[in-house]
Parts: C-alpha cells; sequence; structure tokens
C-alpha cells in the first residue's frame, strides 16, 4: 500500500482535510502525518482518530531538518513508499513575515527545498502544493493567470515556492499548487477548527471576543477603497477548502496511474468578497462583537477576491458554504473548546 503524506496535518486546514480524504479514499492508502507542533496541538491525532476510527502515523519533525525528514521517507520505502505528498506546512502570519522576513524564507522556502530534495531522493513524484492568494496583486476576480505581485514577504514565499515546482514539474511528474483564498469555519461536529496557539487572522480574533477572552476586535484601517473602508476578502468554509484538496489529490492519483507529467495551479475561493465590517454584523448575529477602528497593517491590501472559473471547469470543484454557515460553524466550534 502506498502512502500519502501530509505535513503540517496537525493544523488547521491539514486536520480537516485528513478527515475529508479518509472518507473519499483513506482505505487504499496510508496516511502519514508530520508536524512541528509549532501552530498546532497533539490532542488533534486523539480528534482525528475518533472521527476517523483509526490512529495515523505522527512524526514530530520540521521541515527544515533535511535529515529527520528523510529519515520519515526511509522508514517507509520498503513497506508503505510515500507516493503523495500534501503539503501545509508553514508558518502564515502576514504581519509576523513583515517584521521577520528571514525567519519565513526559512521556514517555508528551505522547509518546502528539503520537501522536495526527499521527494526526489525517494522518487516519489506527485506533490500538492498549498500556496495562497497573497501571490497576487489586489484585485477583484483576479485569475490565475494575473502576475505574480505580493505585497508582504510570507505572499513572496509561496512565489518562490511555485517557481521553484514549474521549474521541478519540466523534469516531469505531477505537481499542483493551490491557490486559498482566507480559510475560515470549522467542522460540523465543531471538533476540528482553527485554533492558532497566537490569532493572526480575523476569525480567530473574532471567536476570542465572542466569548470573552478578547475585550473588542481591532480592525485594522477603514479608509480603504471599499463600500464600507475596511478591508474586502474572500473568505471560504475550511469544509470546502478540504474538499478541494481531495478533488486536487485524485487528479493527481489519476495522472499518476496514466504515468501522465501534470502542472497546474488552481485558485481555491468563492468568487464572492466581504468586508471585515461584513463578517463583524454577521457574526453579531450570534453574539455581540465589541469593535475598535485602528490603523492599518504593513502588507495589508484593500481587496482580493478570486475568480475560480478555472478550478470549476478543470477539476468539477466549487464552494458550496456561504458566510452565515461559515460564521455558525466557526462560533459553535470555539463556544465548545470553552
Amino acid at each position: 500500500m502506498q502512502s500519502i503524506l501530509i505535513t503540517g496535518g496537525l493544523g488547521y486546514i491539514g486536520s480537516i482535510t485528513i478527515t475529508e480524504l479518509y472518507k473519499a479514499i483513506g482505505k487504499q492508502y496510508k496516511i502519514i502525518i508530520l508536524d512541528n507542533l509549532s501552530n498546532s496541538k497533539i490532542q488533534v491525532l486523539d480528534t482525528i482518530s475518533s472521527i476517523i476510527g483509526e490512529k495515523l502515523d505522527l512524526h514530530i519533525v520540521d521541515i527544515q531538518n533535511y535529515n529527520e525528514l528523510s529519515e520519515v521517507f526511509n522508514k517507509y520505502k520498503e513497506t508503505n513508499p510515500i507516493n503523495y505528498i500534501i503539503h501545509f506546512a508553514a508558518l502564515k502570519a502576514v504581519g509576523e513575515s513583515v517584521e521577520n522576513p528571514i525567519k519565513y524564507y526559512q521556514n517555508n522556502v528551505v522547509g518546502t527545498l528539503n520537501l522536495l530534495r526527499c521527494a526526489e531522493e525517494y522518487k516519489c513524484q506527485n506533490f500538492l502544493f498549498s500556496s495562497s492568494a497573497t501571490v497576487y496583486a489586489p484585485g477583484e476576480f483576479v485569475d490565475e493567470e494575473a502576475p505574480f505581485k505580493p505585497s508582504n514577504p510570507y505572499g513572496e514565499t509561496k512565489v518562490t515556492i511555485e517557481y521553484l515546482i514549474k521549474s521541478l514539474s519540466k523534469k516531469g511528474g505531477r505537481y499542483l499548487c493551490l491557490r486559498y483564498f482566507n480559510p475560515v469555519g470549522a467542522t460540523k461536529d465543531g471538533k476540528l477548527g482553527e485554533m492558532p496557539n497566537k490569532p493572526n487572522n480575523l476569525f480567530p480574533y473574532i471567536e476570542q471576543v465572542a466569548i470573552g477572552n478578547l475585550e473588542q476586535l481591532y480592525v485594522f484601517g477603514n479608509d480603504y477603497n471599499t463600500h464600507d473602508g475596511t478591508g474586502i476578502r474572500d473568505y471560504i468554509h475550511v469544509l470546502d477548502l478540504a474538499e478541494a484538496h481531495v478533488v486536487a489529490l485524485q487528479e493527481l492519483i489519476k495522472r499518476d496511474e496514466k504515468n501522465e507529467n501534470y502542472y497546474d495551479y488552481f485558485n481555491i475561493g468563492t468568487g464572492k468578497g466581504f468586508s471585515v465590517l461584513d463578517i463583524v454584523n454577521e457574526y453579531s448575529k450570534l453574539v455581540p462583537i465589541k469593535y475598535q477602528i485602528t490603523n492599518k497593517r504593513v502588507g495589508d491590501v484593500a481587496i482580493l477576491v478570486a475568480n475560480p472559473n478555472k478550478t470549476k471547469e478543470k477539476l468539477g470543484w466549487i464552494a458550496k458554504r456561504g458566510l452565515t454557515e461559515m460564521c455558525q460553524d466557526s462560533y459553535n466550534f470555539i463556544k465548545s473548546k470553552q
């Protein structure tokens, strides 16, 4: 039986993708989790196990450590060779990346380079990469052929990795880059959601206000050229995002079975934008959210919304869940953790 290696598998998106992947193809492949626990919790492994009814292998390894990474590949090469990689592991806070770009390049770029080196050494030629909408310049209905123009070091690391993957793909193999917009929400049962060690994104901050851990939400800027002056983003329910990964991996598997070379990149978004205050107002239907306007953050942009048409046409995937569901599932999750 071949293996699927999932880096960052105990994180927010990784853990939920694992449960969706297991439902779809889990019995056909061994799923191996790799995580350094820098922004995740070991208890998530037990939660995953309770959902899928099986304990998965976990390796607590940092992708910056090539030798330890190589040992994971080596461990399975005879019995369950790693033939597919879904690469979630990354630092992802835009503001922190501006303050500490070296840390971001070291972790995201060098770490991915190590992973791709191992993949090449152990003849794994199927790679699904978590890229980001931050590779683009600001815009509405941005499609995949829009030029790269990241406005912060986090986005720059994603661009660098995409260039590396494109170069590798010319040698053969199968590579897919998924450019996420803004994942939010949680599983319906409230078992898995975003539990950052320190909140960096809008929804985790709102959640902390909702349960009384923070007095108020700080809204960064209200003089953007948008309908209410606050930044607009394309928010996508994490379950839709997880399902997109399942579809993308199945595409890699199909191409692999035919021994076809393959390289492509897709937006994973809804095509609809909501402002910060739109989100606050929707969430406030569930619980009052006090907020205060403050200065813009360095590296933030006014508007970034996906054109998801290529993904629909080529992969047959579309987002199904709306903003009300995103807020409701987010609130149910954070309440259940109190």
